[in-house]
C-alpha cells in the first residue's frame, strides 16, 4: 500500500504585522458595540443581563492593523464563564488588562462597558470604564426622571409644561467602591420627579401635584446633582450633564457640570 501523501500547510500571511504606507502612530483602534450576554455572581446570585463593550489600544507607527478578532476573542474568554466580580468597574479592569496583554504591541488599553439595569422595574443605563494608561476608571449612569418648569407656573399661576429628560453621571473612581446603583438612586432625586413604569390615577395625581411642587429648571437639577454628589464622594472627580427634551420647543436644553467633587 503506498504512503499517504503529507498535504503542505499553507502559511497565511499576517497582514496586520506588515509596515503601513503612512507610519503614523495611532491612539485608539478597537471595537465598539460589541454586544455579549453575561452573568454576574452578585449576593450570592447570578444576575444575567447584555452588556456592549467598546475597546481599544494604541496602535504604533510600525504596526499596519490591530487583531481586531483577539478583542472579541478575550472578550468571549472573560464572559464564558459567570464572572464573580462585584461591580461592572471590576470587570473593565480586568477586561483591559487581558485585552493588552493579547495584543503584546501596544502600550495602553481603554475598556468602556455599559448596560441596562434597573430600580423597581425602571431601566437605567450603567456604564464603567478603565483605562492602563492611568491606571483609574468611571462609573456612571444615566437616569430618565421629568421637569416641571418654574418659569411657566410663575407666568402662568400654576400651570407648566413638562418634559422627561435624562440625567448622566460619571465619577472617576480608583477603586471599585462607587456602585452604579447608588448613583441612579441619586440621581433619581435630583429631578422633580423620577419617572414611573405604572401609574393609576391616584399615583398619577400625586405624582404630577408633587412634580410641580417640586419645579427644576435642567441647570437646577445638575446644580442638585452635584451637591449631593460632593457630600458623598467629595474629592473624587466627576462629570454631571442633564438634557431635557423641551415639550414646547423644536429643540432640546441642557446643562453640564465637570469638576472636584
Amino acid at each position: 500500500m503506498p504512503p499517504k501523501k503529507k498535504h503542505k500547510v499553507m502559511e497565511l500571511p499576517d497582514v496586520q504585522t506588515e509596515p503601513p504606507r503612512t507610519p503614523l502612530p495611532l491612539t485608539r483602534v478597537g471595537i465598539t458595540n460589541f454586544r455579549y450576554p453575561v452573568a454576574f455572581h452578585r449576593h450570592g446570585n447570578f444576575v444575567e443581563t447584555i452588556v456592549s463593550v467598546t475597546a481599544s489600544i494604541d496602535l504604533p507607527k510600525g504596526q499596519r492593523g490591530a487583531h481586531m478578532s483577539r478583542f472579541a476573542e478575550e472578550i468571549a474568554r472573560a464572559f464564558h464563564i459567570p464572572s464573580k466580580v462585584g461591580s461592572l468597574s471590576e470587570l473593565a479592569e480586568g477586561l483591559c488588562e487581558q485585552l493588552l496583554k493579547a495584543h503584546d504591541y501596544a502600550n495602553h488599553c481603554t475598556v468602556f462597558i455599559q448596560m441596562d439595569a434597573h430600580i423597581d422595574s425602571n431601566v437605567y443605563t450603567a456604564m464603567a470604564s478603565y483605562s492602563t494608561s492611568s491606571l483609574k476608571g468611571t462609573v456612571g449612569v444615566k437616569v430618565m426622571g421629568t421637569l416641571a418648569c418654574p418659569c411657566s407656573i410663575a407666568l402662568t399661576g400654576g400651570m407648566s409644561h413638562n418634559q422627561r429628560g435624562v440625567l448622566e453621571i460619571e465619577v472617576e473612581a480608583d477603586s471599585h467602591e462607587i456602585k452604579h446603583e447608588d448613583l441612579a438612586l441619586l440621581a433619581e432625586r435630583a429631578f422633580s420627579m423620577p419617572v414611573r413604569l405604572l401609574l393609576k390615577r391616584p399615583d398619577e395625581k400625586r405624582v404630577v401635584e408633587e412634580m410641580h411642587s417640586n419645579a427644576k429648571f435642567v441647570e437646577d437639577v445638575v446644580r442638585d446633582c452635584v451637591k449631593m454628589l460632593k457630600e458623598r464622594y467629595k474629592g473624587h472627580k466627576a462629570r454631571v450633564r442633564c438634557v431635557s427634551f423641551e415639550s414646547i420647543h423644536p429643540y432640546d436644553c441642557f446643562a453640564e457640570w465637570e469638576g472636584e467633587l
